[in-house]
């Protein structure tokens, strides 16, 4: 047990607001909101905040923060996912790939779901067979996905097509430096890092932007 105890240290510590040249974030500056409106993967709750978060589906304390949002949709009204792909989860970029490939359609949530939930990492340094795998995973789970298709047609659709936009939500991210994630931006409050407390804070102030 007490193997855990930095850890939770670490979280609660990169939860608190970060600081940029001196001075607290702020979520309703452009470039944070260029974030949200570049964000294409989107769920709707009952409440008044608008929120982002800059995650990653294979990064753990992104998949905590994303079963928190799940508990809570009372909190906001609408819940982006702005996908940075990290070097450190490889072939993460083909998971955010199909994850926006598939909005619009009626499995949106339940890929989502898989990808925070099953999806599991590849153990292999070679970026083109990582996609692979992933991209392997989730048409074992979703069969329907290579309906009229091969799955190396399918991996090259989607990376022709979805590679693009996750190049530049990295880049926007890169713009308001960005350490990682995940990065919860509801509203003003920008949080750095995962805990729940805090995000829950965050949501509850509803420090709406203007």
């Amino acid at each position: 047990m007490q193997r855990y105890i930095p850890i939770l240290l670490l979280v609660l510590v990169l939860s608190v607001p970060a600081l940029a040249s001196g001075e607290e974030r702020n979520g309703c500056e452009p470039g944070y909101r260029a974030l949200y409106d570049n964000s294409v993967v989107e769920f709707t709750g009952t409440g008044e905040l608008d929120i982002v978060v800059v995650t990653d589906p294979l990064c753990w304390h992104c998949r905590l923060g994303h079963k928190l949002l799940g508990e809570y949709p009372d909190q906001y009204r609408t819940l982006r996912l702005s996908f940075f792909p990290r070097l450190s989860f490889p072939g993460s970029d083909m998971a955010a790939w199909i994850l926006e490939d598939a909005v619009g359609t009626d499995h949106l949530k339940e890929y989502v779901d898989f990808a925070y939930s099953d999806l599991k990492m590849v153990k292999t340094d070679d970026l083109m067979q990582a996609r692979m795998l992933m991209l392997m995973q989730f048409t074992e789970a979703f069969p329907d996905m290579l309906k009229d298709t091969t799955l190396p047609e399918l991996a090259v659709r989607l990376q022709k097509e979805h590679e693009p936009h996750t190049m530049l939500t990295t880049d926007l991210a890169k713009t308001v430096d960005l350490p990682g994630t995940p990065i919860l931006i509801a509203g003003s409050t920008v949080l750095v890092g995962y805990g729940p407390g805090p995000w829950l804070d965050a949501l509850k102030e509803k420090k709406i932007c203007k």
